[in-house]
């Protein structure tokens, strides 16, 4: 059975989750728990189709959105709009772990904007195991932007 307290059974320099959601049997919601160690952060994005939900467990967070930082305690909740205005990142800046779960919807297909590295992700399922297709791509890369103007991710938020 699925517990808010698990961990990720391997350390890697990159945050990994556990999916408490689809270990619980859920279909359409996704959770996963996150620890973050001291310096360890998540990739700056968005997601186009899907909204999102966070939650400290333990520790304080750091959040990035487009309007700044700011650090969520212990139990502050907070929701991600889909789109950019839903943009965010977090970073544990202590010294302590920082455990953390992000709730979100599991539509497809699902496409996510990764502005500081100028990407976009396009998973056509929603579940890995169930994706035939998933990839990150260089927007600069594109063969042109929409009605032939150059591409862009616009505006960044």
């Amino acid at each position: 059975m699925p517990n808010i307290y698990s961990t990720p059974e391997h350390d890697t320099p990159e945050p990994t989750g556990v999916k408490v959601g689809l270990e619980a049997g859920a279909e359409h919601l996704g959770a996963s728990v996150y620890v973050l160690a001291p310096g360890q952060s998540t990739v700056f994005h968005y997601h186009l189709q899907r909204e999102e939900l966070v939650i400290v467990i333990a520790g304080t967070l750091s959040l990035r959105r487009a309007d700044g930082r700011r650090d969520l305690p212990a139990g502050e909740v907070v929701s991600f709009p889909r789109g950019e205005a839903g943009a965010h990142g977090f970073e544990n800046r202590t010294g302590e772990p920082v455990r953390f779960v992000v709730a979100s919807e599991q539509n497809a297909p699902n496409i996510s904007v990764y502005p500081d590295a100028g990407e976009i992700g396009i998973f056509d399922a929603a579940h890995p195991a169930d994706r035939r297709f998933g990839a990150r791509f260089r927007v600069a890369d594109a063969v042109t932007g929409y009605g032939g103007a150059p591409p862009v991710i616009a505006p960044e938020p």
